[in-house]
């Protein structure tokens, strides 16, 4: 498994690509349960769980229907687990500054906020650049066609946590 962290963050830092780790189904099933697991432990609810569970669901839908439009459905596992896990790895990285942030609604604007938001903006920055390089690799695109996927995700992620998270509950 250390093995594993250091082509995740290789991976991060664009020394390597997802053709770089190894076609291991186990590998991608363990880093999503990590993955949902650690989204439900920061937000302390249960129920984050089911709406990370159906985010990730639809995530690998629309990866997996993205390498079947460019005819490479077989890099799949690598292509996912080098997203879920490098976004684990961001998740992890940029937590203590999330904790440090604390609650938006209590707290009055200070050069001390400022700066945290401008490293979480240049940690998310990061991320984007990352994925950009992930998809660039796994799908034959230029690294602009690679950054327009990531924008469009993310921006599509959003859309979802917000839609999933503020459903009213059912009747």
């Amino acid at each position: 498994m250390p093995e594993f962290f250091k082509l995740i963050w290789d991976i991060c830092c664009l020394r390597r690509g997802p053709q770089d780790l190894p076609y291991a189904p186990v590998l991608l099933a363990t880093v999503c349960a990590a993955f949902l697991g650690l989204e439900a432990l920061l937000a302390m609810d249960a129920s984050t769980l089911g709406v990370g569970a159906v985010a990730l669901a639809i995530n690998m839908s629309v990866l997996y229907s993205l390498l079947y439009a460019r005819g490479v459905p077989n890099r799949f596992v690598q292509t996912a687990t080098a997203l879920f896990g490098c976004a684990l790895l961001f998740t992890l990285l940029m937590l203590p500054f999330q904790l440090l942030l604390g609650d938006s609604k209590d707290s009055q604007p200070s050069p001390g906020r400022a700066l945290i938001l401008i490293v979480l903006l240049l940690f998310l920055s990061w991320k984007l650049i990352v994925d950009a390089n992930v998809f660039r690799n796994s799908l034959n695109f230029p690294f602009v066609t690679g950054l327009l996927i990531a924008g469009t995700w993310f921006v599509i992620e959003l859309y979802l946590f917000q839609v999933f998270s503020h459903a009213p509950p059912p009747a």
